[in-house]
């Protein structure tokens, strides 16, 4: 090995010495969503039929381009004849964990009120998500309607990941009128905790993000169109009804939501991370005439995450320095042979 490779080698060891050094790096992100007492109530003058419903979950994640075989469950039918579970769950899908992942998530982890988040503490890489209706209003009659989701990633050397939960509900309705003048009103209400947090620690320049969608429509062969995304504006009607009137009664926090970071820090999204605080949600819906309805729900927890897979600015920086380094202590020798 002649000076140049010595020197070259010697600095360039000295320059990851000191890159090793740095303190922990990371990107990270986890979105999660509790639903419960979540009840439908029809109330007027008409005759009301109880139609077929369906309910879905499904759990994908991927990590480094990666990704898991998609998770997903399905069950439907009608009240009194379904598929899903008389007890709880109704209906479980279970989690997916990315291939590669250094932390794997077991189904339904976490205590009974949360789906637990693993956060950063873990260290390693990994994606994964897991969803579940723990009850539901149609199957165990009597019994509102309970969801759990959450969508997590973490990279400390990866480059990139992704996580996403869904729940989505489909619940028709066939309301049969007595042409009578009768009309028919529906009471939607729920208490929910969205928790979201997007973090990054000593990076620069890249994303960490988390995402949350709901929404609540309701469709008629009759031209009656609701669509509510419930954001957290109680002062401002955001139910949108053509051919009815539908109107808010509570809308307590952000349900259709996205936190991002993109250097150093947290943005988060939550009345209290470290504890279950729901709130209420509702709305009326009014003058619904004779059709056929479908009521839907669909709820989405998603996580994005990219981490450059070079080395931060700072370091290329003390590489460059060593480089020069030993270059110049390499001309110094040749000068003076």
């Amino acid at each position: 090995m002649n000076l140049k490779q010595t020197a070259l080698t010697a600095a360039l060891a000295a320059t990851m010495a000191m890159a090793s050094g740095q303190a922990a790096a990371y990107v990270y992100a986890d979105s999660a969503l509790s639903v419960d007492n979540l009840t439908i109530a029809l109330t007027g003058t008409g005759t009301v039929t109880i139609g077929g419903f369906l309910f879905t979950t499904t759990n994908t994640a991927t990590l480094n381009g990666a990704s898991s075989p998609t998770q997903s469950a399905t069950c439907g039918g009608t009240p009194g004849s379904n598929t899903c579970s008389a007890v709880s769950p109704a209906l479980d899908a279970q989690p997916a964990n990315a291939p590669g992942s250094t932390t794997i998530r077991t189904n339904n982890a976490g205590n009974p009120s949360e789906l637990t988040s693993y956060g950063t503490a873990v260290g390693g890489n990994y994606s994964n998500s897991d969803s579940v209706i723990n009850t539901a209003e149609l199957v165990q009659l009597g019994s509102p309607t309970s969801t759990r989701q959450i969508a997590e990633s973490l990279l400390t050397t990866g480059t990139s990941a992704s996580a996403n939960a869904e729940i989505q509900s489909v619940t028709g309705f066939s309301l049969t009128f007595t042409v009578t003048g009768g009309t028919e009103n529906l009471a939607l209400s729920f208490a929910a905790d969205p928790s979201l947090s997007a973090q990054i620690l000593n990076e620069a320049g890249l994303l960490s993000q988390a995402n949350l969608q709901t929404t609540f429509s309701l469709q008629s062969n009759n031209g009656t169109s609701i669509t509510w995304t419930p954001n957290g504006t109680p002062l401002v009607n955001d139910c949108n009804a053509t051919l009815a009137t539908c109107t808010e009664t509570n809308d307590t926090q952000d349900l259709g939501i996205s936190v991002s970071q993109f250097g150093n820090g947290t943005n988060s999204y939550s009345f209290d991370p470290n504890a279950l605080n729901e709130t209420l949600f509702g709305i009326n819906i009014t003058g619904l005439t004779a059709g056929t309805y479908t009521l839907t729900l669909d709820a989405i927890t998603s996580t994005q995450l990219t981490r450059t897979a070079v080395p931060e600015p700072g370091i290329l920086a003390l590489l460059g320095a060593g480089l020069v380094g030993a270059f110049a202590t390499t001309r110094r020798r040749r000068k003076t042979a």
